[in-house]
């Protein structure tokens, strides 16, 4: 993992603006998300800064900015841009200016090294940069103590202190939460936890997989499809509620099988929780092939819940358009490029769909590669395609 912290202040970074930019916030979804500066949830927070001072913002989110191929095709989201704030690594910031070159590109953070992510500490330095005359070190150094050494600040932007709080009720008790917030989100922060497998805040709306509902003035609603609003009055548990999310999961496992449940934490959890080892239903297991013919991905369709948010990903975060669904109803299946083998259409392997599967029907194949050597250590296997997974890189 690429280690970075940022190199400016806020202030500072509004030097560097002018009232009448039109702002693109560019950010990846990987190491910089892990390092805690960047990802969806940080855009929201900086746009939600630069608005209040009166600025144009909107954001865009890619998988990675080191990928020259990923980084083109978000030409079009950001063509009306006159200046791009990018929260990426020192490489990802390179070629968004190589790409925008007729835009002003702001470089938020300064890349530091590599190294890994822990349980207790976070995110931890191991192999510095020269520049920084730091030792290697096996246990890592913290972000807090590589800014302190370093002169760089360990954490994102100040959050806008004037947050619009509005009053509602969850199960007959009052709470406050954001005015217009993501009312999954909301109730989430607020300790409910309710199902969901479609919705992820850096994907934006789906509300595919209808797990997340709940009532409203005795009415059903996706808490993910709907904003928080003053004297909301929300009902999270219930039996109605039970019986609906009961139902949404047998259908899942009678058109997927149990083992579908053994690949997804959150599915794992409820199924459990509604005591739930077989469905009322029986449906014929459909023969979908395993479709292995790409260097970094497999895609097994039995797996598929048809959540959308590999769609969504390969669509959103990284422009490539190549996953879709095709037929209607029952036939409904997740296809690539014009219901061609994987290896066959335009993908960039960024893996956003794979990152973002909460099924693991798209598994990175090195993944693959590591089980089977715990499980067969004595069993030979062929080593990952290095040289080709370089060359599908492009310029990245």
């Amino acid at each position: 993992m690429i280690i970075s912290l940022r190199e400016l202040s806020y202030d500072e970074l509004k030097n560097k603006l002018k009232k009448d930019d039109e702002i693109v916030l560019w950010s990846c979804d990987e190491c910089i998300k892990h390092c805690g500066l960047g990802g969806m949830e940080q855009l929201q927070v900086l746009e939600d800064l630069l608005k209040r001072d009166g600025y144009r913002v909107q954001k865009d989110l890619i998988s990675r900015s080191c990928f020259l191929n990923l980084v083109r095709n978000h030409e079009t989201a950001v063509s009306h841009a006159s200046t791009i704030i990018v929260l990426a690594c020192d490489l990802g910031y390179t070629c968004v200016k190589t790409v925008f070159q007729d835009k002003q590109v702001v470089k938020t953070m300064n890349t530091v090294g590599t190294g890994n992510y822990t349980v207790y500490r976070g995110p931890v330095l191991t192999s510095p940069l020269p520049w920084t005359k730091l030792e290697p070190s096996e246990n890592g150094y913290t972000l807090k103590t590589v800014s302190e050494k370093l002169g760089l600040y360990p954490s994102f932007f100040d959050a806008v202190d004037t947050v619009d709080l509005v009053n509602i009720v969850v199960d007959g008790k009052p709470f406050q939460a954001k005015n217009g917030e993501n009312l999954l989100d909301a109730l989430q922060k607020l300790g409910f936890r309710i199902p969901h497998l479609c919705y992820d805040p850096s994907l934006g709306l789906i509300g595919a997989c209808r797990l997340c509902m709940v009532k409203i003035k005795g009415r059903f609603f996706p808490s993910c499809c709907t904003e928080v609003s003053e004297g909301m009055e929300i009902v999270v548990n219930d039996d109605d509620l039970d019986e609906h999310r009961r139902l949404m999961l047998e259908f899942i496992i009678a058109e997927k099988g149990l083992d579908v449940t053994k690949r997804s934490r959150e599915l794992r959890y409820w199924t459990r929780k509604y005591k739930l080892a077989e469905t009322r239903f029986k449906l014929k297991m459909k023969d979908q092939q395993v479709d292995d013919s790409s260097e970094v991905m497999v895609i097994d369709p039995s797996l598929c819940v048809l959540c959308e948010r590999c769609v969504v990903a390969c669509n959103n975060v990284s422009g490539q358009h190549v996953i879709d669904f095709a037929g209607r109803g029952s036939d409904t299946q997740m296809i690539t490029g014009l219901n061609e083998r994987f290896s066959e259409t335009n993908c960039a392997s960024c893996m956003a769909c794979a990152h973002y599967c909460p099924t693991e029907a798209i598994t990175p194949k090195l993944l693959i590669k590591k089980l089977a050597i715990k499980q067969k250590p004595l069993q030979p296997i062929a080593p990952p395609l290095v040289a080709s997974s370089i060359k599908s890189r492009g310029n990245g």
